[in-house]
């Protein structure tokens, strides 16, 4: 039986990566979280402690978030204050487009 990871969020809102992390996960189906972590090859406590802003995602993490969420999250995120609260509205971001 698989066990539903559920993604804790402290009082305070570190920063916009770990708001906007929430926001993208709260919005997507169950299991989301579990596959994300999988496929970034990070652990819980990792995630966990990025949330509280103990730590920020290192370059390789920080583009797998961003292609992850379709980018919704981007490195520079995690260094920017919050602009708002955990359950606040985010504005959408157009994804980047590739060149040929």
């Amino acid at each position: 039986m698989k066990t539903k990871m559920l993604l804790r969020l402290g009082v305070r809102v570190p920063n916009e990566g770990a708001r906007r992390l929430a926001i993208f996960i709260m919005r997507e189906p169950v299991g989301t979280l579990n596959k994300m972590l999988r496929k970034l090859g990070i652990g819980q406590i990792s995630l966990e402690r990025m949330m509280v802003g103990e730590i920020t995602p290192a370059a390789d993490i920080g583009y797998q978030i961003f292609a992850f969420t379709g980018c919704a999250v981007s490195a520079s995120d995690w260094d920017s204050k919050p602009k708002g609260g955990w359950f606040d509205i985010v504005d959408e971001r157009e994804p980047v487009r590739r060149a040929a």
